[in-house]
């Protein structure tokens, strides 16, 4: 269950950005993404993923993500990534170029869902160097 009196609120949250590593050297590009509980109750996350169109593009491989189904405590938030390039490569084997409105996707154990859209600039991000 989403939002509501005495429910759990799921907040999502989407931005670009690397890691750092040794000395000045930085990750390729990723696509972060969080998820925050800021409801009452707690909540089980059973599925994660992003769609465009309604279709499912790219599910699973998410790093830092914890294997389904979790549960998030009230306050409680997660934060997982992909490499943008991997996200652009699905996307565009799905029959998708320039910037697709697509969206991450967060089903809890009772089938409600959360949504974040976002503009995805397939055809730059296939160009990237991923080291």
């Amino acid at each position: 269950m989403f939002g509501g009196r005495g429910r759990p609120d799921l907040r999502i949250s989407q931005s670009l950005g690397a890691f750092a590593g040794p000395g000045e050297e930085i990750s390729p590009l990723h696509v972060f993404f969080g998820v925050s509980n800021t409801g009452s109750e707690e909540v089980e996350v059973s599925r994660v993923y992003v769609c465009a169109k309604g279709r499912s593009v790219h599910e699973g491989g998410f790093g830092g993500a914890p294997t389904l189904p979790f549960t998030l405590a009230p306050g409680a938030s997660i934060r997982f990534h992909t490499r943008a390039r991997a996200l652009a490569t699905d996307l565009k084997e799905a029959g998708y170029d320039g910037r697709p409105r697509v969206r991450l996707v967060v089903e809890d154990a009772l089938g409600s869902r959360r949504e974040k859209n976002f503009r995805f600039r397939v055809d730059e991000y296939l160009r990237l160097k991923d080291e």
